[in-house]
């Protein structure tokens, strides 16, 4: 081992095998005053966007990507960006070994990139690898944002002795089950942008693994990926469409199956959108069914990994406790801004758990969060109104029942003594796949995120149906999980079922707080397809996700329900057919979905509501 000097620590660089022999490009950084003999608590980060900074003098390159002396900092203007948390000169300067690792297939690691599939195993590879060498204590805490997240939740489900800890914001603990999936239905817009956009730092190893594959010469990769390249902005720019997206032939290409260019480049983008229900593919996938480490977990309201955040809190805290959930305002990049925190409480983490440091986080209640889910503007954005509770939800919270009525308004069920004896009837939808409802805010990655007026698609003919309530007379907060309860019948085997929660305010403004979908043909959950039969109602649960919203007093509470939010999630195209990322323009069907009201088949949302 030779160490290099660079300001702030001592470096350097090893190809680290894992057990099938490909080896990960992994960098060491020690404390500056590190001698042979020291040995020190180590923190890992793993992450397939590259552990160089290609904006230092000298460019990048394939030698670059060794180069432990290029290795990646933060920006001192946004000192919580990036994948990698922290940077190496603050973590040595605090004590710690940092160690970073290029993923299986990206950048200057070997192997072939399968989008997560490898990162458990080779997370616990790493951590033997770690544990037997002469500079670490045996103590090893892992750490990333939103990929990098994923990895070190993958890293930690393997149970490895040496881990001490985890500390991850915005990422994925259930790859498929939260991430590529939700309600069943493909999360489309995060998956066809983020492997378009990452075709560009996969490994040699991984090209010449697709060639092997293909049989593709150089050449023809190159114009591959310049094609894949030329789609992506495409699909990129066709948010700025009036209206968006549903004039891109990018996104609205059929079947999903074989995509051009994309599938070439990233050949297992076929294998994740060919499990459309739960299966053992998918179940091998969720990271946080196996872990036992003390965690902190950092989310915000609009973060595309909200629910696989929560739901890796709430299991783990449930089975060994030392959980910390902080939750902010706005969308997945919010998290990287030096006014979402309270107070930086990294380094404080990693010091009770690596250290055995007395730290403030380990008294406070364990969660901590913003009781605003949407500031206008977040320049000015300052956390000073922060909440604390042992638990998420917070005590107190009750699950009030409002009913859609077949008059499409919307009553408080205890009001109405808690029966649904008003509004008896149905209301029907057209939905067309051809010409589905463009997304407008919500939970999304890489196209317009957040809380955003919702006049513009309702406006469209074959929107859906939108619930209302009357006026609140006074201000109404909920605090937690929200679900819709849709009794539906169709003309059509499969349709989704799209549901939104949306406050309309005095001012007109019609603003998306939520929004959810379950794919009808798996409504109940399992592996098993169960086509809607015509003529029978059948009852359809929406999971929203969670929130903690104050309605103000004048402003209505609406719900909708359509069959589309396009590309947040993929098109269903009616057809009944399981796996629908095969189904092409033909197997596109229009749809008249029928939802019913009533004491035979009440529809409803269930709102968890704190007390006033």
């Amino acid at each position: 081992m030779s160490l290099l000097d660079v300001d702030g620590a001592r470096c350097f660089q090893a190809m680290v095998p894992m057990r099938d022999g490909a080896r990960m490009n992994t960098f060491v950084f020690l404390p500056p005053t590190a001698r042979p003999g020291d040995r020190f608590p180590v923190i890992l980060q793993r992450t397939p966007y590259g552990i160089t900074d290609p904006l230092l003098p000298g460019g990048g390159g394939p030698a670059a990507l060794t180069d432990p002396t290029r290795g990646w900092l933060p920006d001192p203007a946004q000192p919580m960006r990036g994948s990698i948390l922290r940077g190496w000169r603050a973590i040595t300067a605090h004590g710690y070994a940092a160690v970073y690792q290029d993923c299986r297939g990206r950048n200057g690691s070997e192997g072939e990139d399968h989008v997560y599939g490898d990162d458990a195993p080779d997370g616990f590879d790493t951590l033997e690898w770690i544990a037997a060498e002469p500079w670490s204590n045996g103590r090893v805490g892992l750490s990333g944002s939103s990929a990098g997240a994923t990895t070190a939740l993958a890293a930690a489900s393997t149970r490895h002795p040496s881990v001490q800890a985890f500390f991850t914001q915005v990422g994925g603990s259930s790859i498929y089950d939260d991430v590529v999936y939700e309600g069943n239905s493909i999360e489309l817009e995060r998956l066809w942008l983020w492997v378009a956009n990452n075709i560009p730092g996969l490994s040699a190893s991984h090209r010449e693994a697709v060639k092997a594959r293909s049989g593709l010469s150089d050449a023809e990769l190159d114009a591959a990926a310049a094609r894949a390249r030329e789609r992506y902005l495409a699909l990129d720019g066709a948010r700025h469409q009036r209206p968006p997206y549903l004039d891109c032939p990018e996104w609205m290409h059929l079947p999903l199956l074989g995509y051009p260019e994309f599938s070439v480049w990233q050949p297992y983008l076929d294998e994740l959108i060919s499990h459309p229900a739960p299966d053992p593919f998918r179940a091998a996938h969720s990271f946080r069914a196996t872990i036992d480490a003390p965690g902190f977990h950092a989310t915000t309201w609009f973060d595309i990994f909200l629910t696989s955040v929560l739901a890796a809190f709430t299991e783990i805290q449930a089975r060994v406790g030392n959980q910390r959930l902080w939750i902010g305002p706005n969308d997945h990049y919010f998290v990287y801004e030096t006014q979402y925190w309270t107070r930086d409480p990294w380094f404080e983490w990693f010091g009770l758990w690596l250290k055995d440091e007395p730290a403030p986080i380990a008294t406070e209640p364990a969660v901590h969060y913003s009781p605003r889910c949407w500031v206008a503007d977040p320049a000015t954005y300052v956390p000073d109104d922060w909440r604390h509770a042992h638990t998420w939800p917070p005590p107190g919270v009750t699950t009030r029942r409002w009913l859609l009525q077949a008059d499409g308004s919307l009553t408080d069920g205890e009001v109405a003594g808690g029966s649904a004896t008003p509004g008896h009837g149905t209301r029907s939808f057209r939905y067309d796949p051809a010409h589905p409802v463009p997304s407008l805010g919500g939970r999304n990655m890489l196209i317009t995120a957040g809380s955003r007026d919702q006049r513009p698609v309702r406006e469209r003919p074959d929107y859906g149906l939108v619930y209302a309530s009357a006026p609140l007379e006074a201000e109404l907060t909920i605090a937690g999980p929200v679900t819709a309860t849709v009794q539906l019948s169709s003309d059509r085997p499969d349709t989704d079922v799209v549901v939104k929660l949306v406050e309309h305010r005095a001012d007109g403004k019609a603003m998306l707080l939520m929004d959810g979908v379950t794919r009808a043909l798996f409504r109940h959950g399992g592996p098993d397809p169960r086509p809607l039969v015509a003529g029978e109602v059948h009852e359809i649960r929406v999971d929203l996700g969670h929130i903690h919203h104050t309605f103000a007093a004048g402003s209505r509470i609406e719900v909708d329900v359509t069959s589309s939010n396009f590309p947040r999630r993929a098109r269903n195209t009616n057809s009944g057919h399981p796996l629908l990322a095969a189904d092409g323009p033909g197997d596109l069907h229009v749809a008249t979905n029928t939802v019913h009201h009533g004491a035979a088949h009440p529809s409803f949302v269930e709102l968890p509501t704190l007390p006033t």
